[in-house]
């Protein structure tokens, strides 16, 4: 090979390198940024809060001022929106706020559904008792059922539904029972047939009719220290409807205190 095509080879083989060259820089410089670029998705989450508004209805049996045996105990139910309110409870061990004092008196309710009529009165609660005294007796408040005069009606508080007494000039001297479970000492109650009375009293029954048609069985005691007091059912459709004890007159008028 003649020495003028020894060089044009070697000029065209610097020219094919050097454009190789040229192409493979050309090459890196425009992919290099795209290679540095992190290509994670940034995923954006959307969290939605709901509030719910509760409505609590409140129950509340209504303390039996409407006392008068022809009329029971009513309950009234109050619907109120209330807004939901979380309080830590606290620790009997933080302090004794729920602990009565040595020296404060515990009231306990006496009366209660194995309480039972007597010629005397109901429980623990005797006629002759004031007021105060009947309170302290039965461990609960007694309620007026009328505003307070010479003659009225109060109920207990903490107590069996359908009772009520009759105060007259300041005491004590009549209970009725309208509903519940209170019974006599020999269980008489509300709804107890009339036949078993007569089976458990015999003679010692008095029968008179009332003006409704409903019939009054009158328990008379023997003994002499009972004398002045009676036990009277009243009697509809062939059970007992409502009863009473007391002292005469008062526990034979069937609508007490109504001239008061």
């Amino acid at each position: 090979m003649q020495p003028r095509q020894i060089i044009a080879v070697l000029v065209a083989f610097i020219a094919i390198l050097g454009a190789a060259i040229l192409v493979l820089n050309w090459t890196g410089d425009d992919g290099g940024d795209d290679a540095l670029v992190d290509t994670t998705t940034s995923t954006t989450s959307s969290t939605s809060t709901s509030t719910t508004s509760s409505t609590t209805s409140t129950t509340t049996t209504s303390i039996p001022v409407n006392c008068t045996v022809d009329a029971p105990a009513t309950t009234t139910t109050t619907a109120s929106s209330e807004s939901t309110t979380t309080t830590e409870a606290s620790d009997p061990a933080d302090g004794d706020a729920d602990i009565p004092d040595e020296d404060e008196e515990i009231i306990v309710p006496t009366l209660g559904p194995s309480s039972s009529i007597s010629t005397v009165g109901l429980d623990t609660v005797h006629f002759g008792m004031t007021v105060k005294q009947a309170e302290a007796a039965a461990g609960t408040p007694m309620i007026p059922c009328s505003p307070v005069s010479s003659c009225y009606r109060v109920t207990p508080s903490d107590a069996p539904d359908g009772i009520s007494f009759v105060v007259h000039e300041g005491t004590i001297e009549r209970v009725d029972i309208a509903a519940g479970p209170i019974t006599t000492r020999s269980g008489v109650g509300v709804g107890t047939a009339e036949d078993r009375i007569i089976e458990l009293f015999g003679n010692q029954i008095e029968r008179a009719v009332n003006d409704d048609s409903s019939v009054d069985l009158i328990f008379v005691p023997q003994d002499e220290d009972d004398a002045e007091f009676r036990v009277i059912f009243t009697i509809r459709d062939g059970v007992v409807e409502t009863f009473r004890s007391g002292r005469i007159p008062l526990v034979l008028d069937r609508a007490p205190c109504t001239d008061a």
